[in-house]
């Protein structure tokens, strides 16, 4: 976690041109990771068709750390895919950074993907016995290996692909490039989003739509929950794991895209980032109103609700806390002493604006609080005659098992405290979250569902086999009771 937010793990780029015009593909795979580096900042990695040879480069580090002209010079070619990542825990080293290649019987393949398989474990197990090798722990290796195996038992590469959907379970977004096509697809339930668009004549996937924008790329539309969409020479088609018809108002979008994870200028099948968390902050002002003098925001990721919590409110938006942008992230600090010292460090106050006032902070979410407790204190400390937190989500009391970098509960502390012992531990004057209802509210115009289970424990994709007692319906009852 950075700064004690859930932080997502991937950002998937692909990009194919059926004329074979283009010769720069890995260059617009660099400007579409870049404008996804907020997914993933641990690693990243591209590989590129060149004329039916596979050219791969990535590494540990940002972006404009991993490449340079050099690379991206010699990385021609009419197709690529890329990728950017935070690491799964107890992940390490360069076989797991994506994008991965194998050669099979089949051809050539290069996989990237966001998400996770929460069955993984078993079917890895299960190919072991069969022979297969695997030289990673990750999810997307065992995606590769059935892939592999279906092939060649398949007539093309799309059965085989439907055939993996069967088998596997989780959250997904994924784009696969062969020697002929780029293909991408996303789990049935849409947990993962992933975008389709247009530039000039190639078609290019995306985690989000701002890597589209990015690079002056036309959205076409959101891929479907369940749709494999390829293209080629031939052009482009799809195929369905579930019918096409249902597929959008039986999706379960994360609603944490919206929360969190999303750039703010993304529009996610069908809903804008920026309006809904604009919108969630005006639900929050008539849930939860405060009569203070001046709204301000935890920076960045509460301003757009912080905005919306004044509009509807009619308190004053203001500056309180400022960020320093040249600050490495607070959870990578050895001791508590050390993770405070480099948040004071992070966060500077305008004393001046603070200074005898009652102030309303919003928040986009609490996973652990350490951050919100020392920036509250540093408000106090500048003036500040009142400190009042309202957060735009519920509290995140479950785990996510779908693609985001902390599943642990203990991790989670609205899982084992309540509101009230939370207000006290942060040392805020009060403290009020928005509802699940007026969450999912904000987000006006969404095409399909959300996937809520960090609130609401409803897993709709399952649990991992070895967490599924926890998470029974029975257990779940119990915890709520308590």
């Amino acid at each position: 976690m950075s700064d004690g937010k859930w932080v997502e793990e991937c950002g998937v780029f692909g990009v194919f041109d059926p004329k074979k015009v283009l010769h720069e593909a890995a260059r617009l795979a660099y400007y579409g990771i870049f404008s996804l580096q907020h997914r993933g900042q641990e690693s990243a990695g591209i590989v590129v068709n060149h004329a039916g040879q596979f050219l791969g480069h990535k590494g540990v580090g940002l972006v404009v750390d991993v490449f340079d002209d050099l690379h991206l010079s010699m990385m021609t070619g009419h197709a690529a895919v890329g990728h950017v990542r935070f690491p799964d825990p107890g992940e390490g080293g360069s076989d797991v950074i994506q994008p991965m290649q194998i050669k099979s019987k089949a051809g050539q393949l290069a996989i990237a993907t966001n998400g996770s398989i929460i069955n993984a474990d078993e079917i890895r197990t299960q190919l072991k016995e069969l022979g297969a090798i695997f030289q990673t722990t990750a999810d997307f290796e065992v995606i590769l290996t059935l892939l592999a195996r279906n092939r060649i038992a398949s007539d093309c590469i799309e059965d085989a692909i439907l055939q993996v959907m069967s088998e596997i379970k989780g959250a997904y977004s994924t784009v696969i490039m062969t020697d002929d096509r780029l293909i991408g697809f996303r789990d049935p339930l849409g947990i993962r989003p992933l975008i389709i668009g247009k530039k000039d004549s190639s078609y290019i996937f995306a985690s989000e739509s701002c890597a589209l924008d990015a690079i002056g790329a036309e959205t076409i539309r959101d891929v479907l929950p369940g749709e494999v969409i390829t293209v080629s020479e031939d052009g482009l088609f799809s195929r369905y794991y579930i019918p096409q018809e249902t597929a959008h108002s039986n999706g379960k979008l994360c609603i944490f895209e919206f929360v969190y994870f999303a750039r703010p200028d993304s529009c996610l099948d069908g809903a804008s980032v920026h309006q809904s968390r604009v919108n969630t902050g005006r639900a929050l002002a008539r849930e939860a109103p405060c009569e203070c003098d001046v709204v301000v925001a935890a920076p960045d990721s509460g301003v757009a609700a912080a905005m919306g919590y004044a509009m509807e409110s009619g308190i004053p938006y203001g500056s309180a806390l400022l960020k320093n942008r040249y600050i490495g992230r607070t959870f990578i600090q050895a001791t508590q002493l050390q993770r405070e010292m480099s948040v004071r460090l992070k966060f500077s106050v305008l004393k001046s604006e603070v200074r005898g006032k009652k102030i309303v902070i919003v928040d986009d979410s609490i996973v652990r609080g350490t951050t919100m407790r020392n920036n509250i204190q540093i408000l106090r400390e500048a003036g500040a005659k009142e400190v009042h937190l309202r957060v735009a989500s519920p509290p995140v009391r479950f785990p996510c098992y779908y693609g985001v970098s902390a599943s642990n509960p203990d991790e989670l502390t609205a899982s084992r405290s309540s509101v009230e012992e939370i207000r006290t531990a942060i040392g805020a004057d009060s403290l009020a979250y928005v509802s699940l209802e007026g969450l999912k509210a904000s987000t006006e115009g969404i095409l399909c569902g959300h996937c809520a289970s960090c609130f609401d424990g409803a897993f709709p994709a399952g649990v991992p086999e070895c967490h599924a007692e926890i998470y029974s319906e029975k257990s779940l009852e119990e915890n709520e009771a308590k």
